[in-house]
């Protein structure tokens, strides 16, 4: 079930931030090897693996030369990051 959530969410940053030619490629390029580094990594826990992907997206919010539509998109992952660690952290209890 969470390897489900994430792997869609995975997708909608890759359509959303990675495949839009408006955002810098810089930004495009960290996110991806953010997402395949650590968020599909499945060596790592889970929470590892989230709050790493967070910590990566942050940093790219942070770009001066980032649309603000990516910006808000990025913030909006980051929540449903959270989302997931949440729910995976209470089903772990």
């Amino acid at each position: 079930m969470v390897e489900e959530q994430i792997s869609s969410l995975s997708q909608d940053i890759r359509s959303s931030i990675a495949e839009d030619s408006s955002v810098p490629r810089n930004v495009r390029s960290n996110v991806v090897t953010g997402l395949e580094t650590y968020l599909l990594n499945k060596h790592d826990d889970l929470d590892l693996r989230v709050y790493s992907t967070i910590s990566v997206l942050e940093e790219q919010i942070n770009d001066t030369n980032i649309p603000q539509h990516a910006r808000t998109r990025l913030f909006e992952f980051i929540r449903d990051l959270e989302g997931i660690v949440r729910k995976w952290e209470k089903t772990a209890e």
